[in-house]
C-alpha cells in the first residue's frame, strides 16, 4: 500500500485474527534463498479487523507477542543470529482483507494527471457508498485498460483504509523497533505471489475463481486471461475459525462462491470461469468436492511448494496460511 525503500524488506509480519505470523528470507554464501517463518496463536479478540474502528484491543500484550515470535529459537537457529540485534529492522506488513475495502472498479475515462485520477477514483467510491471516505487513505492500481486487449476501458484496484486503522498497526510496528516498509492486504498478497509462481504466460490463460478463506473472513476473486474482474470479501463471523471443518460453514461458504460468480457474470456477462484455486487451511478435501459438484470447476489448491520453488524453507517451519501470506511478504 505504501512503501518508502528500493527494495522489497527481507522480512514480514502478517497480523490475523487468530494468530500473527514473522518471516525472514536469506541468501547464502553462494546465493541460494532459505526462508523461516514462525507463527504464535492469539487470545480471542485481541484483533478485530475493521475498516473502520480500532482493530486491537491489548497494543501492550500485541507488542509483546511480536517481540517474542522475532526472538524465537526457531527464527534464531533458522538464520543464525538473533533478529534483536538487527535494529532498525524494515518489514512488510500484511492486514487482514476486513481491515481494509478493496474494490474492483471499471472507468471508460480515466485521467492522464495522478491529481485528477485520485479525484476520480474518490468520487466513484463516493458515488457507491462503499466506505466512509472521511479520514480515510485511497490507494489504487490500474490494471487494465482497453489498449491491452479486450474488455472494460480501464480497471482499477482501489483499496481504501482509514487513516486511524492504520496508525495503530503502524504504532504496534514501532512499539516493536519495526518499521513499516510495505503495508498490503493478506489476499491481495498472496494472490500476487501464486500469480507469478504461475509464470506469466500460464496466468494469462488462466479463467477462475481465486477462493481464500482467512482470518474468519471469505474473499473470492475472477480473474480472466490475467484480469482481474471481481473482488469480494465477506466476513464470515467468530463462528469461522476452523470453517472447513464445519458442514453448516462449508455449505455457508459454498453459498458465498456461488453468490460471486453470479455477481461477477452480471457484470461480465462474457466471462467464462473454468477453475478455482483455494487457498484455506486443513484438508480442503470436502470443500473441493463441493465447488466440483456445485459450481463445476476443477478445483486446485495453493500450498507451500510454491514456495519451496522460490527456494529452501527451513524445516520446522508452520505450514498454514498465516505463514504462506508472511512468506509471500517476502517473496
Amino acid at each position: 500500500m505504501w512503501e518508502w525503500a528500493s527494495s522489497r524488506p527481507q522480512r514480514c509480519l502478517k497480523f490475523g485474527t487468530d494468530s500473527i505470523a514473522w518471516a525472514e528470507t536469506e541468501r547464502n554464501w553462494c546465493g541460494q534463498r532459505r526462508h523461516t517463518c514462525v507463527t504464535s496463536p492469539l487470545s480471542d479478540g485481541m484483533i478485530k479487523p475493521s475498516p473502520t474502528e480500532e482493530n486491537v484491543s491489548d497494543p501492550a500484550g500485541l507488542v509483546n507477542r511480536i517481540r517474542a515470535l522475532m526472538a524465537s529459537e526457531s527464527v534464531h537457529q533458522a538464520v543464525g543470529r538473533t533478529t534483536l540485534s538487527d535494529l532498525p529492522r524494515r518489514i512488510a506488513v500484511l492486514l487482514p482483507d476486513t481491515a481494509v475495502r478493496t474494490t474492483v472498479l471499471h472507468l471508460e475515462q480515466l485521467p492522464a494527471r495522478r491529481e485528477e485520477r485520485d479525484a476520480l477514483i474518490r468520487w466513484r467510491l463516493g458515488q457507491e457508498q462503499l466506505f466512509p471516505l472521511s479520514g480515510a487513505r485511497v490507494l489504487f492500481q490500474v490494471l487494465h485498460d482497453r489498449s491491452e486487449g479486450e474488455g472494460p476501458a480501464h480497471t482499477v484496484l482501489t483499496v481504501a483504509a482509514q487513516e486511524s486503522v492504520l496508525k495503530q498497526y503502524e504504532s504496534l510496528c514501532e512499539s516493536a523497533g519495526l518499521i513499516p516498509q510495505e503495508v498490503g492486504v493478506t489476499s491481495l498478497r498472496i494472490f500476487d505471489f501464486w500469480r507469478r509462481a504461475s509464470g506469466e504466460p500460464h496466468w494469462r490463460s488462466r479463467e477462475c475463481l481465486w477462493v481464500t478463506v482467512s482470518d474468519r473472513a471469505l474473499t473470492t476473486m475472477v480473474c480472466q486471461q490475467g484480469r482481474l474482474l471481481f473482488y469480494r470479501c465477506k466476513l464470515l463471523g467468530v463462528e469461522a475459525a476452523e470453517a472447513l471443518t464445519k458442514t453448516d460453514m462449508l455449505n455457508k461458504i459454498i453459498k458465498e462462491c456461488s453468490a460471486s460468480v453470479e455477481l461477477c457474470r452480471q457484470q461480465h456477462p462474457s466471462s467464462v470461469i473454468k477453475e478455482a484455486v483455494i487457498c484455506a487451511d486443513g484438508d480442503v478435501s470436502t470443500f473441493q468436492e463441493l465447488i466440483e459438484a456445485e459450481l463445476r470447476l476443477s478445483v486446485e489448491q495453493l500450498g507451500w511448494e510454491s514456495v519451496e520453488a522460490f527456494g529452501r524453507v527451513a524445516k520446522g517451519n508452520h505450514r498454514g496460511i498465516t505463514s504462506l501470506a508472511a512468506m509471500a511478504g517476502v517473496l
